[in-house]
């Protein structure tokens, strides 16, 4: 398993810990009818991280990355319409000012920074590059001494064929 991938993983974990407890916290925030925290949420939400926690540690490398960049495409998609889009009272720029206000903004961004940070790690696997990529020649490879220099005076010599 690459770093990538396993840090993937831990940014799975963070932002599920981040999204469940910022449920809370919207609860807080939100008005009376709307201040309660639905269990479905919860689970629907755990299930989700569960799928790609499992999706990440068993796929390989490409699809893993796709897995990645899907999930956190579609929850910062959601994110940012939810909370700075949508003119709705858990808007961070509409909401409420209360003890918990602070509190929700905070997860919302520690929310958005999360998802931007699953998207790169997602690309970085599906772009599947490594730091012992073979196919760029080093300092001391045989390649980059048999090569032409490219500002040199001298010009290949050109051997003339009799046809």
């Amino acid at each position: 398993m690459t770093r990538a991938r396993m840090f993937a993983l831990l940014v799975v974990a963070a932002h599920w810990i981040v999204a469940i407890s910022h449920l809370f916290f919207a609860a807080k925030v939100l008005p009376a009818p709307n201040n309660v925290v639905s269990w479905l949420a919860i689970v629907l939400i755990s299930s989700g991280h569960l799928a790609v926690l499992i999706l990440l540690w068993k796929l390989s490398e490409k699809p893993a990355g796709f897995v990645s960049l899907i999930f956190f495409l579609a929850a910062m998609s959601a994110d940012l319409y939810e909370h700075f889009l949508h003119a709705s009272q858990n808007n961070v720029f509409m909401a409420a000012r209360g003890d918990w206000t602070a509190t929700f903004d905070v997860s919302v961004f520690i929310l958005l920074a999360l998802e931007i940070l699953g998207c790169l790690l997602g690309t970085m696997l599906v772009g599947g590059r490594r730091a012992n990529n073979k196919s760029t020649p080093g300092l001391n490879s045989k390649s980059s001494k048999q090569s032409p220099k490219l500002f040199s005076r001298e010009l290949p010599s050109i051997r003339r064929c009799r046809i």
